[in-house]
């Protein structure tokens, strides 16, 4: 189950978290990861924190889209399932 419509993001505040995330600024949410300097490391990073932040699950799928950018992982993030709560 994806984030309640509450707990959802606005590709803004995405845009926000993966400035802090990735200490870069984004200025544009439609250029890919690789062409603001992610490299393959720090997406995976980056996808891991979102999973922790917002509580989902994002496919592996993802991570091997070399065209990545910071609205289409948002869009994955609003789409993810929510995680398992761990025992």
């Amino acid at each position: 189950m994806p984030p309640s419509p509450a707990d959802r993001p606005t590709v803004e505040q995405f845009q926000a978290f993966v400035d802090r995330t990735c200490a870069l600024t984004v200025t544009d949410p439609h250029t890919p990861l690789a062409d603001l300097g992610v490299d393959s490391l720090r997406t995976v990073a980056l996808v891991i924190a979102a999973e922790d932040h917002y509580g989902v699950v994002v496919p592996a799928e993802a991570l091997a889209d070399p065209a990545l950018t910071v609205e289409g992982l948002w869009r994955t993030v609003l789409d993810a399932p929510t995680a398992a709560p761990e025992d």
